[in-house]
Order: structure tokens, then sequence, then C-alpha cells
């Protein structure tokens, strides 16, 4: 394929070979946060409440989804497979949100940004659950291309097409849709604090 919208924790895996397109900027800025849910009559009030308990991830790849909760658990010295008594990956945020909401797990890490868009698409859904912990501000998911292809005209046109869209009525349509208000170059700072949680991950 010729571009991406990933996380932040896979582009700073391959930095090397991807390049930013674009990120995203989500109500004024281009960053976001993790949630921690629960269903919504838990107690639960921070991470440590949930010992012992079943957890949904969305990807092992996903920042929000796994690597902010897994990072907070390394700073304690245990890994998820130790601290809860079942581990499940969705591979979807919503899923997540699904699983927490339905008592198939009693906690899930998800993606703040999708949390709040499913929060007005489908309020019923995330009704049935809360948010207990919100991380630090992190840099978006980023659009991106292989980085030995940045220069070639359909990329080009690709990267250009999306630093466009809040210019056109199409454009701020799409965004709309996506509960964005648009897309700006942006630079590899933003992804700082991704890294610095990669770095206790990897026990650095």
């Amino acid at each position: 394929m010729d571009a991406a919208w990933t996380c932040g924790y896979p582009y700073l895996q391959h930095k090397t070979e991807l390049s930013l397109l674009g990120v995203p900027v989500w109500r004024g800025q281009p960053l976001y946060q993790s949630y921690l849910i629960v269903a919504q009559d838990d107690p639960a009030t921070a991470l440590s409440d949930l010992r012992g308990g079943a957890h949904a991830f969305s990807d092992p790849d996903s920042n929000s989804g796994f690597l902010v909760t897994a990072s907070d658990l390394a700073r304690d010295g245990q890994t998820p497979d130790q601290f809860f008594s079942r581990v499940i990956f969705t591979y979807g945020h919503r899923n997540v949100v699904r699983s927490v909401a339905g008592g198939l797990t009693r906690s899930g890490s998800v993606d703040g940004y999708v949390w709040e868009a499913l929060s007005s698409a489908e309020p019923d859904l995330t009704a049935r659950t809360k948010v207990i912990v919100r991380s630090e501000w992190l840099g978006f998911p980023p659009m991106v291309a292989r980085a030995d292809r940045m220069d070639e005209p359909s990329v080009m046109a690709c990267k250009a097409a999306l630093l466009g869209l809040s210019a056109t009525a199409q454009g701020t349509e799409a965004l709309k849709l996506l509960s964005l208000d648009a897309i700006e170059p942006g630079e590899d700072a933003l992804f700082d604090g991704i890294a610095a949680r990669i770095a206790v991950l990897s026990g650095g």
C-alpha cells in the first residue's frame, strides 16, 4: 500500500522505514489520551484496583490500547499477564468497549478519541462503561508512508490531499465524519511521550 493511518507506537517501532504524511488535529490539538475503562457500576478508581480481573487490550501494537497500560505496570515491575487474571486482544477499540460493556472483561485499555467518538455515535454502548484513568496527552495516531517513497508523485499527492482537507467543503465534511478538525504536517517531537513509554516497557 502507498499510505496508512497507523498508531504512534508502530510508527516509532518502524521509524527508519516510515515518514509522516500528516497528523490529525482533534479538539484543537494533534494529541489524544489512552483511557482505562470499567463497567459503569464498577467501584474501581485506579489501575491498582483492577488486579486479578480480566482485561481487554485492542492490539499489541497499539499505544492507547496496550502500551500505556503495559508501561504503567512495567514501572511497578509487573506485566499484564502477571497483574490481570486474563488478558484478551480484541483487535479493535470499539471491541474493547463492547468487551467491558458486555461483562466479558472487567476493564479495558482504549483510544480516548475512539471512546469519545463512540459516545456520540453509540451513546448506549459507552454509557455502560466509565473512564477511571486518562493518560497524559500523547501524539495522535499519524498518517504515514514508506520513507523511500515520499518523493513519488502519488505519495506527494496523497500528502497534499490530506493536508488540504480543511480547505475544501468535501474535505471539511470528511473531517466532520471523523470528528477531526484538520490534518497538519506534524513533527516527530509529538511522539516523545510514546517513545518514553516504549523505553519503560523495554527496560530502558
